[in-house]
């Protein structure tokens, strides 16, 4: 037979006990709310989805001002691999106001990186923590070095899109079973820079295989991919 203080000492103890379940019952409605989100679409979110926007895919050619499209790549002080034409423009028409001695300085000042074609991956299969199902199509705009580049799929654009999961051309990128995807084409791209010369002539110049010293990563040498 239990005492009246055993009694008041039992009711307290089931208060306490009851109290912090009352307390997660909104906690637990959330989880069920995103249980059944989750499984009504299949996949998760695709990675840095708070920096891509939802758009149509860019008009082409597609211009990314102030691009430097690979790893390490800087503008600054560049020196000329070969005899290089300056130009007053980067555009058709365009005229040359100079020209560029093989191993002359100049100093890369800003660019464009322009998508003439995006490169295309074909998904092969499901890769539900990028977002992506088999079928989908991504497509490949600015690259960015290491893996990856912009991108767009599925409505959205992504500004810096990791690409690690797809074969590239002549086996780069992923290898074997893991890869989810492979490259279908290539694209097409052209990356012209501003620089300015010794003698202070300001022009555009084709940048890509053009000049030593534009990877920060590389000491003094870079492929200017």
């Amino acid at each position: 037979m239990q005492t009246a203080d055993q009694a008041l000492i039992k009711q307290g103890i089931e208060r306490v006990i009851a109290q912090p379940m009352k307390a997660m019952w909104p906690f637990a409605v959330l989880l069920v709310f995103w249980a059944v989100l989750t499984s009504a679409y299949g996949q998760a979110p695709a990675p840095d989805a708070d920096r891509s926007r939802a758009m149509d895919a860019p008009a082409l050619p597609y211009y990314d001002w102030n691009a430097c499209p690979f790893e390490g790549c800087a503008y600054r002080e560049w020196t000329a691999r070969k005899p290089i034409v300056v130009y007053d423009t980067w555009k058709a028409g365009r005229r040359s106001v100079a020209k560029l001695s093989k191993g002359e300085k100049v100093v890369g000042l800003t660019g464009v990186v322009i998508t003439i074609r995006p490169g295309v991956i074909h998904m092969d299969r499901d890769l539900p923590e990028a977002g992506l199902q088999r079928g989908d199509a991504v497509q490949i705009y600015t690259n960015q070095g290491e893996g990856f580049a912009s991108a767009w799929f599925r409505g959205r654009f992504y500004p810096e899109f990791d690409l690690s999961f797809a074969r590239g051309p002549s086996d780069f990128g992923c290898l074997g079973v893991r890869c989810a995807g492979i490259y279908i084409d290539d694209g097409k791209y052209s990356w012209w820079a501003r620089i300015k010369t010794r003698r202070s002539v300001i022009g555009w110049v084709m940048a890509a295989g053009t000049f030593d010293g534009q990877d920060l990563l590389a000491g003094d040498n870079t492929d200017g991919r």
